[in-house]
């Protein structure tokens, strides 16, 4: 494949490896990516090294994180050594990892001859606490926001409603489309006060999500390494992206999950099997079907996240970032907001479908989407 002929901006369906294979050398200014992590079963570590110092891939037989086949591995050498060959000389790479398998990633990325810089972690308010966290209520958890509000004797408006953990997308308060069939409805509400709106999203608890960001390096034509990318913080608090967040764009998805998998339905296919699961509701032996709208990813990152890495790497002009490992596209977000372009691949038809929403989404509104 050309350069001329290389579609920007776009989403390649497929096979990571397969495709950078096709893509000519030194392209990309910076890749920003979020692998899978191949958390559920860790490999032994002498069968995995047995394999990549041979140059052979492994097979790790992990279940995935929540059974999905997608993490059910961590990238090998082969990947990244044609992250490496796409890369321009004085790129970074910047990949999100896992902190019981960060070695292997790191360890891979070694092998295939990239040069660690520095790993980039991301602080809450708890004391040497490092990590990408996002403030998420554990049981008895203060939500800040509220208690401000609530302190000042303002009320909030109700935007939505809560089930079970799963929530109703604003507009959508009296209909049917809910995500799936749960008992326990908890009112959504926005926050009424500037204080409030600053401090939303925080919790007095914090989920210990810990992602550690691995920051590499492709040598210069002399050998020499470039400068590290300056970070504009000792530390950083990212909230967890919100439903609203997630579902930018999305608003026209559906999708029902059978043992066989998720697919994607129809509008009309989804109201007709929402009323069906609320017709009989409680009825002995009845299975509700598993129905969702929108933004149906698992593993969504920030946004401001995002677009915090991609300033760090990005070179003066003429940027192209790749994301091997798209997901639900949120780095192809980064990219559009910060002025880059990019090219992402993930091997999910239904990450693809999702990705391509959100990018066209901020494709036509730019900045003005985050409102």
């Amino acid at each position: 494949m050309t350069r001329k002929a290389i579609r920007r901006n776009s989403v390649l369906f497929g096979d990571c490896l397969e495709w950078m294979k096709k893509l000519p050398d030194n392209l990309f200014t910076a890749v920003v990516t979020d692998p899978p992590y191949g958390l559920s079963k860790q490999p032994n570590m002498k069968e995995v090294l047995k394999h990549w110092l041979v140059g052979d891939d492994y097979e790790h037989t992990s279940s995935g994180f929540m059974g999905k086949d997608w993490d059910s591995f961590v990238p090998g050498p082969k990947i990244w050594e044609q992250v490496m060959r796409v890369l321009k000389p004085g790129g970074h790479i910047l990949s999100f990892s896992g902190t019981r398998t960060y070695d292997l990633m790191v360890t891979a990325m070694r092998l295939a001859g990239s040069e660690i810089r520095d790993k980039i972690d991301f602080y809450c308010e708890m004391e040497g606490y490092s990590a990408w966290d996002y403030g998420q209520g554990f049981p008895k958890s203060l939500a800040i926001g509220k208690a401000i509000d609530k302190m000042k004797g303002v009320e909030r408006k109700k935007i939505g409603e809560y089930r079970r953990g799963m929530a109703m997308l604003p507009g959508n308060e009296g209909t049917d489309k809910w995500r799936d069939n749960y008992t326990g409805v908890v009112d959504v509400t926005a926050p009424a006060t500037e204080e409030a709106k600053k401090w939303e999203g925080y919790g007095t608890a914090l989920k210990p999500a810990h992602e550690p960001i691995a920051q590499f390096a492709k040598s210069l034509p002399d050998g020499s390494l470039p400068e590290s990318p300056k970070q504009d913080a000792p530390f950083r608090y990212e909230a967890k992206a919100s439903t609203r967040e997630r579902n930018y764009g999305c608003g026209n998805l559906f999708w029902l999950t059978t043992n066989e998998g998720t697919k994607r339905i129809s509008e009309e296919e989804h109201v007709r099997l929402t009323k069906e699961n609320e017709t009989n509701r409680g009825k002995e032996g009845y299975i509700p079907h598993r129905v969702a709208r929108g933004n149906c990813w698992a593993t969504v990152k920030p946004i401001e996240l995002c677009r915090y890495l991609v300033r760090i790497v990005k070179m003066p002009d003429d940027n192209l970032i790749l994301d091997p490992f798209c997901g639900s596209g949120t780095t192809a977000i980064a990219c559009i907001l910060e002025g880059c372009d990019f090219l992402t691949i993930d091997n999910d038809p239904i990450a693809c479908e999702i990705a391509k929403a959100r990018i066209q989404y901020f494709q036509c509104l730019g900045k003005k989407g985050l409102k």
